[in-house]
């Protein structure tokens, strides 16, 4: 990690921020704007409803282009099923600096350059690689320092996938290993794919938007659909509604 103390942050403000975190108590993400390294303009309001990473670094931090490649990794993993979006922050540095240090990581996400650090204050941003995990709903839930085991950053990644697709057999597996799960068929030939499974509630519907407040948002929820973009739909509605364990079985993807 490296030290940005000619910027002055306060340590203390890093240590309240992820003691908000470790207490489970929600934290609405700082509100932003800056210039992406593509020129155009980006804001943290306007990916509201999705899953964010934050990821903070700087040209000359050794550990910063781990962290970036891993989180390549898994936006390309969770893009598509799970809507995830990943913002990389320059911390300070100029436009052709990280320019540079791009061709070397080739990342397929924004890159935004916070050239006075004022959003990296807002965040209270001390050390690079510093990545923050921010839910559907604009809240921070988690974050971490440093580079971090892929396993760490999954688990901490999990908390805000309030939605993803699914493989039927990933389907199967997580029947089997849920206590309770409640299965949402809006197919138009809807049959109950886990008749033997006592512990699954299945219900047929036609309007997932009525049904909304008849339902539990801390159940676990499988949606059974026709198309993958009807299950990011509907999945992308329950999310932002606060349901936050929603799966839809990929449609088009293989056994």
């Amino acid at each position: 990690m490296i030290a940005l103390k000619r910027f002055g942050f306060v340590a203390v403000m890093v240590v309240m921020i992820f003691t908000w975190v470790l207490m489970g108590e929600a934290k609405e993400a700082p509100l932003f704007g800056l210039q992406g390294l593509d020129g155009k303009e980006y804001s943290l309001e306007s990916f509201r409803g999705h899953p964010v990473v934050l990821a903070f670094f700087h040209v000359d931090c050794p550990y910063c282009g781990q962290v970036l490649t891993l989180l390549e990794k898994l936006y390309q993993e969770y893009r598509e099923k799970a809507f995830l979006s990943v913002l990389a922050i320059d911390m300070g540095d100029t436009k052709e600096e990280v320019e540079r240090l791009m061709r070397k990581i080739e990342v397929s996400f924004p890159v935004l350059l916070d050239t006075d650090v004022t959003v990296s204050a807002a965040y209270s941003v001390m050390y690079v690689p510093t990545v923050f995990f921010v839910d559907p709903q604009g809240n921070l839930v988690d974050g971490f320092v440093g580079a971090q085991k892929e396993t760490v950053v999954r688990n901490k990644l999990d908390r805000i996938l309030w939605f993803r697709g699914l493989k039927a057999a990933e389907i199967r597996n997580l029947v089997s290993l849920t206590g309770k799960i409640v299965v949402l068929d809006v197919r138009n030939n809807a049959t109950n794919p886990f008749p033997q499974d006592g512990h699954v509630e299945y219900k047929v519907i036609q309007d997932l938007t009525k049904e909304l407040p008849h339902l539990n948002p801390q159940d676990v929820y499988v949606l059974m659909v026709s198309t993958n973009q009807e299950g990011v739909e509907l999945g992308l509605k329950m999310a932002q509604a606060g349901f936050t364990r929603v799966y839809y079985q990929m449609v088009d993807a293989s056994l």
